[in-house]
């Protein structure tokens, strides 16, 4: 049985070879047996190490979301080994921001990762002064300067952006040349088109279907509204939008706890700014 896999992609066209060449991790086998390895035995905090079995939390079967170790699951998880591979964040001297600053996920960055600032869509005054330890960002127009960050994170975001081409322009916009962008979002790995939700016109919203709605730690109660279900151009539009490369990264590991469902690895992106 495959326990450790990490791969990257460039294309739908190398997505279809890997399921003709490996179609063992297209199956939930491989994440039943690793949920079981990890109950018993635990795995590997990225930012904080070794994590006994009895300190796993494992409530229900989406593994994406549910294999809670130290309040980070485990897409949050193969978003830092990436964000590991990219730059040595534990030694400082980096500038790395993110899209959240209310998740587990933030609150750990915070707490181990010097030169880490971490943001929350807060529009309304309502909601500034709901969190007024939090800093307001727009991902559409960041207020931060031209190549001033290392990193920069965004996890399960980029389906909510009404544009999402401009949030990526901003994206490269504020990194520094070869500085890596790197996080989750819902993917539609069968087709190539985005899967438009709904759209911004004229500042009203418009449907395709019935509306649909994710979470949103500031506003539990209500959630987000998905605008797009990113396919295979999103690649494509993060390399015309300023990155010189751009790829979906699989990612499978018994020892980090990093596994899915419906298929054994979980799927992330990771760019790179040109320099």
């Amino acid at each position: 049985m495959i326990t450790e896999f990490d791969i990257c992609l460039d294309a739908q066209d190398d997505w279809r070879a890997l399921h003709r060449q490996i179609p063992s991790l297209f199956g939930r086998e491989i994440g039943d047996a690793l949920r079981g390895h990890v109950e018993r035995n635990g795995l590997l905090d990225p930012l904080s190490g070794p994590v006994a079995g009895s300190e796993v939390r494992i409530d229900g079967d989406n593994y994406r979301e549910t294999v809670v170790a130290h309040g980070i699951n485990a897409r949050q998880r193969a978003v830092l080994l990436s964000l590991q591979d990219a730059l040595d964040y534990h030694d400082g001297g980096f500038a790395i921001y993110a899209s959240e600053a209310v998740s587990p996920l933030a609150m750990r960055l915070m707490e181990h990762v010097p030169g880490f600032v971490g943001s929350e869509y807060l529009p309304t005054e309502e909601d500034r002064q709901a969190h007024p330890e939090v800093i307001h960002q727009n991902v559409l127009a960041l207020s931060f300067a031209d190549a001033s960050h290392d990193a920069y994170i965004s996890c399960d975001v980029l389906e909510h952006v009404p544009d999402l081409d401009a949030t990526l322009r901003e994206a490269a916009r504020i990194l520094k040349p070869g500085g890596a962008f790197i996080g989750t979002v819902p993917f539609a790995a069968g087709r190539y088109d985005t899967i438009i939700k709904a759209r911004l016109e004229r500042g009203r919203i418009e449907y395709d279907g019935e509306p649909e709605f994710h979470g949103n730690p500031t506003r539990p109660g209500e959630g987000s509204l998905v605008f797009q279900i990113p396919g295979w151009d999103l690649l494509d539009r993060m390399r015309d939008a300023g990155f010189a490369s751009a790829q979906i990264r699989l990612s499978l590991s018994q020892r980090y706890g990093v596994f899915g469902t419906q298929t054994a690895f979980l799927s992330s992106f990771v760019a790179t700014k040109r320099r």
